[in-house]
């Protein structure tokens, strides 16, 4: 599993760029620090090879090949890393001084990472993964979301969530919602295209 590393460089930029629809807005919402072998970033079917410091932009895709890894540092000093063969979509990212206004959403759909959230409110942090939704609460943990091999062919997952700091809030697996807030727990869940989901708790 990676471990973060220290902050890189932040730039907020606004890049326009023209398309046969007209003029759309490429937003930055962090820059790589760390990035090893191959690192793609895919928005608006567009595909790029991601190098040491490259923006990263709001709704991009990005996904890391074998043997790879890569370490995004967010405006708000979150930091997200990737392990090999790992994927994830940041779907929306917003840094308003309004605490109310701010908010960080990415969707987790295979692979390893390991976040370390910044400086927006505690309550503005939400991971969507095939299983489950995750509340983050000013947290440090690791997740793995790891497609499992089926007898009929269906898509099957299971998701491994370990806290290392803070608190999380975990929902959406055919139960109560799963409240973690001690050093070391964390929970596994197993879920099918089936609507079937199962979750254990591992105690600290």
């Amino acid at each position: 599993m990676l471990r973060a590393f220290g902050l890189g460089c932040i730039v907020v930029s606004f890049l326009a760029f023209a398309s046969n629809a007209g003029t759309e807005e490429r937003i930055t919402v962090g820059n790589t620090y760390t990035v090893v072998r191959t690192v793609l970033g895919i928005l608006d079917a567009n595909m790029r090879q991601l190098k040491l410091a490259d923006d990263i932009y709001h709704n991009e895709l990005i996904e890391t090949g074998e043997s790879s890894a890569t370490e995004v540092v967010f405006i708000d000093e979150t930091k997200l890393a990737l392990g090999p063969n790992s994927s994830i979509v940041l779907d929306k990212f917003v840094y308003d001084p309004r605490p109310d206004q701010s908010s960080f959403v990415a969707t987790a759909t295979k692979g390893v990472f390991r976040f370390v959230t910044g400086n927006l409110p505690k309550s503005s942090y939400t991971i969507h993964t095939p299983a489950a939704t995750i509340g983050i609460r000013g947290t440090v943990f690791s997740l793995a979301v790891l497609p499992q091999q089926t007898t009929d062919g269906s898509e099957s997952y299971m998701v491994r969530f370990s806290l290392e700091e803070g608190a999380a809030d975990i929902s959406g697996c055919g139960a109560d919602a799963i409240h973690l807030e001690a050093p070391g727990e964390a929970v596994t869940l197993h879920s099918n295209e089936h609507g079937v989901c199962s979750f254990q708790v591992s105690p600290f």
